[in-house]
């Protein structure tokens, strides 16, 4: 698959620019460009790639798939550079039932979120969240989900340019920490996921419902995740993440540039902020 860059940029600097007003542009920018896209109810456009450039808010470095590599990891966030998208990591499959471990390596190389693949129950929401905080103080107002990430941050500072003390401040789930810079991206990809997705839209610290459309329509055995079925299933996800102002996301996958235009008009139109815009080969 091919990422189809211009469109990627002309859409996120387009929708970042046209919607900002100059007061905006005073007040004081979160380091998460996902968090100050949300904050500032503007769209969040990004895409999934290893080697992020221009103007997208976000780039997930997809780790679902084969062994888990640390090192590729670290090598992708140096790849990124001086890049203005928030690095998020889509952790393997295998590990969301325990993703303690995994999560802790890439916060600790510096990722700015974690994406956890085919969340089915409320349970493995709280284990999700978990996984991404430090152990709150006893006198907290957030303690629920309690922190499972062990002590050390790693290169993270460094790579946030912050100072041990700051990094810690921020390293919690936004928006159940308003200083929060780290975004949980939960997806729903199976019927089981819907049947409960009350329970998980529960679960405090969700920075993002992400839909996976694809396994979606395996999972309601549809052909694809362009038929009539899935897409109603789609919209009853976005509905419920509208109803509890949750910021609700979706994978564009077109065949060329003027495809994904129109699909992410579309998307952001129903009520979607949050796309991962990708287009494939002629």
């Amino acid at each position: 698959m091919r990422i189809h860059y211009p469109v990627l940029v002309g859409l996120a600097f387009f929708l970042s620019s046209s919607l900002l007003s100059p007061l905006e542009t005073q007040e004081k920018r979160p380091l998460n460009k996902v968090i100050q896209q949300l904050q500032q109810n503007r769209p969040v456009i990004g895409t999934f790639t290893r080697s992020a450039r221009g103007e997208l808010d976000f780039a997930v470095i997809d780790a679902q798939y084969g062994s888990f590599d640390i090192g590729g990891i670290r090598k992708a966030l140096a790849e990124m550079g001086t890049s203005d998208a928030a690095p998020i990591v889509r952790i393997p499959l295998a590990s969301v039932a325990t993703p303690q471990a995994v999560v802790k390596q890439v916060l600790d190389a510096g990722v700015f979120g974690v994406m956890f693949p085919d969340i089915e129950t409320r349970e493995m929401a709280i284990t999700a969240i978990g996984a991404m905080r430090y152990a709150q103080m006893g006198d907290a107002s957030d303690l629920t989900p309690q922190g499972q990430r062990e002590r050390g941050s790693g290169s993270a500072p460094e790579y946030w340019n912050l100072s041990e003390d700051d990094y810690r401040t921020h390293a919690d789930v936004w928006p159940l920490d308003p200083q929060g810079e780290l975004v949980a991206m939960i997806q729903i990809e199976s019927l089981l996921a819907i049947e409960n997705l009350d329970e998980i839209l529960d679960v405090p610290g969700i920075g993002v419902i992400f839909l996976g459309p694809t396994d979606l329509a395996q999972s309601a055995n549809e052909e694809g995740p362009n038929t009539p079925r899935v897409e109603t299933l789609v919209q009853q996800v976005l509905a419920m993440c509208l109803a509890r102002n949750i910021p609700c996301g979706y994978p564009i996958v077109a065949p060329t540039r003027e495809a994904a235009e129109r699909e992410t008009a579309r998307r952001l139109e129903e009520g979607f902020r949050v796309l991962a815009v990708m287009t494939t080969n002629r």
